[in-house]
């Protein structure tokens, strides 16, 4: 058995997030400080999520979007069931093995899945989608970046931004933020075994996603837990949906 364990990464680099991140049934190992090895990952060899679905049906209903971009797209299996249900749907991510032959999802073509770092200018034109979709992501921004990436989501976006973040509720767990030149407290925080380097509050996203032409609909955010099971998303409960919205421009 060959033992992978990450101790002075700094920072989170692409190649991080390969196949045992994704589809090792064992995951990636970690050394704890008393030695023990632990390990965290997607676990999931297929790709498939049997709820994608449910909630690309809902986005269907909710928004009616025309053209979909999601953002740290991972394997591209929300892509793959936008495309069957008849979005126009493409993304990106920052993970090499995600989007190489191997790792995509095989319903998920290689022409709706590239690869490319949120943190640089995404390759799209202004307001060339309707809706922006990024579902486990923005935890992995450093600081630094963020107010680039923001900006981005809301260059591409015409009407739709709808974020799923991992969050803590400041009190029975508190949040840190990461900086690139710090090494990756894997022995410390098992939170950072995500590549999770910026957990933070409800409260901090919707400050900093605040805009002057975009509006938070926290209504739509119950309207689309209404319509999915609940064991589908019992994640995203425990953690933070934000949906925005674009009130120059109408659909």
């Amino acid at each position: 058995m060959v033992l992978i364990v990450i101790i002075d990464m700094k920072p989170f680099n692409s190649e991080y997030y390969d196949y045992e991140y994704f589809a090792d049934k064992r995951g990636k190992a970690f050394k704890r400080p008393d030695g023990s090895v632990e390990y965290w990952g997607y676990k999931n060899p297929s790709g498939d999520y049997l709820g994608a679905n449910e909630i690309v049906v809902a986005w269907k209903k909710i928004f009616n979007p025309g053209k979909l971009l999601d953002v740290g797209a991972g394997r591209g299996i929300f892509i793959a069931y936008a495309q069957e249900s008849g979005i126009s749907s493409e993304g990106f991510d920052y993970s090499e093995w995600a989007v190489s032959d191997e790792g995509r999802f095989d319903r998920c073509k290689k022409e709706w899945l590239i690869r490319h770092d949120a943190t640089e200018t995404w390759p799209y034109l202004d307001n060339s989608f309707d809706m922006v979709t990024s579902l486990d992501l923005l935890e992995h921004i450093y600081p630094d970046d963020l107010d680039f990436v923001l900006k981005e989501f809301f260059r591409v976006s015409s009407k739709w931004v709808f974020l799923q973040i991992a969050t803590v509720d400041g009190i029975r767990e508190i949040g840190y933020a990461l900086k690139k030149e710090d090494p990756i407290p894997f022995d410390t925080d098992a939170r950072t075994w995500a590549g999770h380097v910026n957990v933070q509050t409800e409260e901090y996203w919707y400050d900093v996603l605040e805009r002057e032409d975009w509006i938070p609909r926290r209504d739509l955010v119950q309207y689309f837990y209404s319509e999915v099971k609940s064991g589908i998303v019992s994640n995203w409960v425990q953690n933070s949906l934000i949906i925005l919205e674009n009130m120059n421009n109408e659909l």
